[in-house]
């Protein structure tokens, strides 16, 4: 492999004369070019450490491209491995002009001073602390055997602190490539190789393999600027993504290095991406950011709107269905406004005394549900949840603001650049609706004693975690946990 000095520099080459054999005088001839970094080799420690700058050479079995003319030949590296000096060895007609390019591409084609057919691969393979030699192009020119190479693309630096299965960098304008077939244009004057796609080539580039927390990676990229912004997403080992999205351009320059930084999940600048979770389409969830609940650090991803008997209410503002505590349906058959049509004949009494599920004793202290016992687990599915005593705690005196919104009559929670609003929906005690419009209960999942439990609790002029009555109708609001310790 090449230098990490080749990642900003590659270079120049002398010849082996005496290693030349001719063969004919009008046929190819074996040959001999030695390849050295661009540049002095000290011209790349501003961008990147000294260590790192010694741990990429050239490798056993490299080749390059050599065009005499317009045939491309391979020529293999044949002294040099381990170091930024190497000679390749190979057959080519003595034409007194060369064209080279790195990696050797079988595609390749010379044509006046460019090659085309070239391709910056779109998949590129993850190396630890290092590049995906394949996308690391190269282009030199000269009249002898001493080639010049000259880097055609600069490296974009990441270093995830968890362990992915691939990082994608994005283009956010369709129209803006990063990689794909592609022309390596040299401009004759200032001996600078550059890189122009042909259409409908890859707007993103995804580093894959085997990505390991707190190390650090580099993705070959074209020089060009991304004007609409871009994203990068990490893809963990649960399929979970998380992206950040940079909203203002991004210029990428030949011969150097952007660092993006590191990347943390619980870093709220990533957002996870949200898919269908049980009945819970992507664009019924919301991602509230990091909160630490019990000494582990969860991703908060609360539904949009409030339970029903049968799923989500339609929108956030509606107020859903209203449930006993431990109860996995109402009581009643339904509702319109503050009226209701009618009670299942087992609950006549509607919320009243007595009502509430019966739990062994394990419910008459402070526990949290049993998952078989929680309402939205059982209508929603999968990973959904009520939030525990202990959830409400952390995302009340933790979400960066909070507050009553007398327009649309509830309390609008934000955190990670998101917002969370849960409406006055008010509860139902015996057969009555209380404090609609004007306030809410919502139930957590955790016991307080034989008789109460855990809630979350707002008005214009409140809001905070106390007890309420089991048989009350209090409102739901699922949410599931992503852990990101």
């Amino acid at each position: 492999m090449m230098a990490f000095a080749a990642i900003v520099s590659f270079a120049s080459c002398s010849s082996e004369d005496n290693n030349t054999t001719i063969e004919n005088e009008s046929a190819t001839k074996v040959m001999t070019f030695t390849a050295t970094q661009e540049g002095d080799e000290q011209s790349t420690r501003a961008a990147i450490s000294s260590t790192e700058s010694k741990v990429i050479n050239w490798q056993e079995g490299d080749q390059i491209s050599i065009f005499d003319g317009k045939k491309n030949n391979p020529f293999t590296l044949k002294n040099g491995k381990g170091t930024p000096n190497a000679t390749f060895t190979g057959e080519a007609l003595e034409s007194g002009s060369y064209t080279a390019v790195y990696p050797y591409q079988s595609t390749a084609s010379l044509s006046g001073t460019n090659v085309t057919n070239v391709t910056l691969p779109a998949t590129q393979t993850a190396t630890a602390n290092s590049f995906d030699k394949k996308a690391a192009l190269m282009m030199a020119k000269s009249d002898n055997t001493t080639l010049d190479f000259k880097n055609a693309v600069g490296y974009v630096k990441v270093t995830p602190k968890f362990a992915c299965s691939k990082i994608v960098l994005q283009a956010a304008n369709p129209t803006e490539y990063l990689a794909g077939k592609c022309t390596l244009l040299y401009d004759t004057n200032s001996n600078i190789p550059s890189i122009t796609f042909t259409p409908e080539q890859s707007t993103s580039i995804t580093l894959s393999g085997n990505i390991t927390a707190n190390t650090v990676y580099y993705i070959a990229v074209p020089a060009v600027t991304l004007s609409a912004g871009w994203s990068i997403s990490f893809t963990d080992y649960t399929g979970d993504v998380y992206t950040r999205t940079g909203s203002k351009s991004i210029t990428f320059k030949r011969n150097t290095i952007i660092n993006l930084g590191e990347f943390s999940r619980t870093d709220n600048n990533l957002k996870l991406t949200l898919t269908q979770n049980g009945k819970v389409s992507a664009d019924k969830q919301v991602d509230m950011g990091v909160f630490n609940i019990g000494g582990t650090n969860y991703r908060l991803i609360f539904a949009k709107s409030n339970l029903t008997k049968d799923g989500l209410a339609a929108s956030e503002s509606d107020y859903g269905d209203y449930f006993a505590w431990g109860a996995t349906e109402p009581w009643y058959t339904s509702y319109s406004g503050e009226n209701f049509q009618g009670w299942k004949p087992e609950h006549s009494s509607g919320y009243a005394s007595g009502t509430a599920p019966a739990f062994s004793p394990e419910y008459t202290s402070e526990k949290d549900f049993e998952m078989s016992d929680d309402p939205a687990r059982k209508i929603l599915g999968c990973d959904w949840q009520i939030p525990t005593k202990a959830i409400w705690y952390a995302f009340v005196n933790n979400s960066s603001s909070k507050s009553w919104d007398s327009d649309r009559k509830g309390y609008t929670f934000t955190n990670n650049s998101q917002t969370l609003f849960l409406p006055a929906a008010g509860y139902v005690r015996a057969k009555y609706f209380n404090e609609r419009g004007s306030g809410a209960r919502y139930w957590s999942g955790t016991a307080y004693s034989i008789y109460n439990a855990y809630r979350l609790s707002f008005s214009s002029k409140k809001l905070k975690v106390g007890d309420i009555d089991r048989p009350y109708g209090c409102s739901v609001r699922p949410v599931r946990l992503v852990a990101v310790d």
